[in-house]
């Protein structure tokens, strides 16, 4: 008997179908975000519930948990039932920078986890004001030194990728800012003078660079930003080891079955597909990725480990 009931469990799951006959998804789904409502990550997961829903006929809840780099919300993915209708928008923060230099970390990134489906991949661009007596990147690095301990950089959280790119900054660099952290992004902190640099990464500064009010000094990565052709990459500068880059994707808890990864994986990238959803990564200068789950959980584990290499190189330790 046990073996009959074995066999139909794996029959109605190669399907797609649960036990009892159900297609998957049957009913709702949620997907969390570690971060606040309204900011670029929010925006993008949005868009993609909403396709999401065209596509499997069931609401696809957003559910905002920010705090603690992401970690909250990813957290309490690892702990629901690896069933399919939980799932995290994972990103650079939550699934390797924060575990990688927490103490006492709530998982293990690299198996707490079901990836299926990296969405996007970007660099981090370092930005001043407008008003700022810098206007090179080299410029910047002068009035940093001539006031050590003095001028402030933001991140959207300790443990936040922007947060350890900035400390590699710093190092290759030689800069003593003082770190400032907040619970979404921090270019609005600049405006307002509470900060004086961060990073942050398209598309949320993009209207402000254009519009004058804030200034683009530098980027992460190989290659310059096409919407910032004037913009020299930290590698030219002569700082190449400023290579960090923020990602997206979507995870499940561990042990989630394979038809139902897959299925996800397959209308995610449907969803991706979409012609107004390219048009929006093709103008916020946002390259999709999107490609097999394997892939995905390959490169979480290659960035944790990068990360946990960075935390050990800068003794940096979170509580």
């Amino acid at each position: 008997m046990r073996t009959f009931w074995a066999k139909i469990v794996t029959i109605t799951l190669l399907s797609g179908t649960s036990a009892l006959g159900q297609p998957f998804p049957s009913r709702p789904l949620t997907i969390l975000n570690g971060f606040p409502a309204g900011g670029t990550v929010d925006t993008v997961l949005r868009q993609i519930a909403a396709r999401l829903e065209q596509r499997f006929g069931q609401p696809v809840v957003v559910d905002n948990r920010p705090g603690a780099s992401g970690t909250i919300a990813a957290a309490t993915v690892a702990r629901s039932s690896p069933d399919g209708y939980t799932l995290l928008f994972g990103v650079a923060a939550n699934l390797a920078v924060a575990p990688a230099t927490m103490k006492t970390p709530p998982y293990d990134p690299s198996r707490a986890f079901t990836p299926i489906i990296e969405i996007a991949r970007g660099p981090y661009i370092w930005l001043v004001r407008a008003d700022a007596p810098a206007k090179s990147f080299q410029e910047f690095v002068a009035w940093a030194k001539r006031n050590p301990g003095k001028l402030n950089y933001g991140s959207p959280g300790q443990g936040s990728a922007h947060h350890l790119a900035t400390e590699i900054l710093k190092r290759s660099a030689g800069l003593d800012i003082v770190h400032v952290p907040y619970r979404g992004v921090s270019f609005q902190a600049l405006l307002g003078g509470e900060i004086q640099a961060s990073f942050e990464n398209m598309p949320s500064p993009l209207p402000l660079i254009e519009s004058g009010k804030i200034r683009a000094l530098a980027v992460t990565g190989t290659h310059r930003l096409p919407a910032l052709p004037d913009v020299p990459t930290f590698a030219e500068l002569g700082l190449p080891e400023n290579n960090a880059n923020f990602w997206w994707g979507i995870v499940g808890p561990a042990g989630m079955p394979k038809p139902v990864v897959d299925r996800l994986n397959s209308e995610i990238a449907l969803a991706l597909a979409d012609p107004g959803l390219k048009a929006t990564f093709a103008k916020w200068n946002v390259a999709q990725t999107a490609g097999t789950p394997e892939a995905f959980g390959a490169y979480i584990s290659h960035e944790y480990t990068r990360w946990k290499e960075v935390a050990a190189a800068t003794d940096l330790k979170l509580e």
